[in-house]
């Protein structure tokens, strides 16, 4: 196995070759420095181009994409089309690390709703929405009881959170699914801030640009407070992603894709809400758990 890499190497294999030394701008040029590997269960790391295909190709294919998704009623091209070119796009994250704002001009259907669940997809081979919902689900009895169960100045906090869900006799399964992340976060002595950054369509909302990876809750007054709306979207890096969401739960399932689909580091303030969203619902790298997180899985299992 002592040159088994070197071999991989010669036939071109993307996952080694993105680390050779030639690879490598001057400054970089050490074998342990800025080491590109998949690091999150990633099954489809950095795949080689399509038979046939090479990168000229496949930018013509890009640059027919751009007219296809402005189209209306044209899904199913515009899927064909991102699926043959997802070698590309995986060469141009993971090698150039370009911002997401040219993310988003070179790839504007990536940042489709469908299309995030569908890239994460080819990522990892495990469905987004589906799994991350129905583990929510299934493990929300359990959640609630352990948020209830807790006291001192947390506990408060989670019993006003829990407020949200009470007020109805009958809550909306996406209301509880939002009381239920939103506690979490805090559960996990993390802020709910963090995460879900509120404001009103009153205010200078040039603050946006400011912030890294946020959910925006804009809410937008209406005639009474009953007819108050709510915009949810995604911001990274200042620039917003994906708007008119329906739910915060929704947000936090495409949001944490887009963490897959971008290659972008967990936020460094909710690392342990973004390992439960990968380990403990998504079940990715499930047996590689931080200390915190393993007392939490504990609690829940028991």
């Amino acid at each position: 196995m002592s040159n088994y890499r070197t071999k991989l190497r010669g036939f071109g294999i993307p996952d080694v070759t993105c680390n050779a030394l030639k690879h490598k701008s001057p400054d970089d040029r050490t074998s342990a420095k800025n080491v590109k590997k998949a690091r999150r269960a990633e099954v489809n790391y950095l795949p080689p181009y399509p038979a046939g295909e090479d990168e000229h190709s496949l930018e013509k294919i890009r640059e027919e994409l751009i007219t296809e998704f402005k189209k209306k009623n044209n899904e199913k091209m515009v899927s064909d089309k991102m699926s043959k070119t997802f070698a590309l796009r995986r060469h141009e994250v993971i090698n150039q690390c370009p911002s997401v704002q040219a993310m988003k001009d070179r790839w504007p259907a990536l940042f489709n709703c469908s299309q995030i669940s569908a890239e994460f997809q080819r990522i990892t081979t495990v469905p987004l929405e589906p799994t991350f919902m129905a583990a929510l689900d299934l493990h929300t009895p359990k959640l609630l009881k352990l948020f209830r169960a807790k006291g001192g100045a947390l506990g408060q906090r989670l019993r006003i959170i829990m407020e949200l869900m009470e007020d109805s006799s009958h809550p909306s399964v996406e209301r509880t699914r939002e009381v239920v992340l939103r506690c979490l976060v805090e559960y996990l002595g993390e802020s709910g801030e963090h995460l879900i950054t509120e404001f009103n369509d009153t205010e200078d909302l040039e603050e946006l640009e400011q912030l890294v990876v946020t959910i925006t809750v804009i809410t937008k007054a209406g005639h009474s407070p009953s007819d108050n709306s709510k915009e949810i979207g995604i911001v990274i890096e200042g620039t917003e992603v994906i708007t008119g969401l329906g739910d915060i739960a929704r947000a936090c399932c495409l949001l944490f894709g887009l963490t897959y689909t971008l290659n972008l580091s967990y936020p460094r303030k909710l690392k342990y809400t973004f390992e439960v969203f990968q380990k403990l619902l998504m079940e990715l790298e499930a047996t590689k758990l931080s200390k915190k997180v393993q007392s939490f899985r504990s609690k829940l299992l028991a």
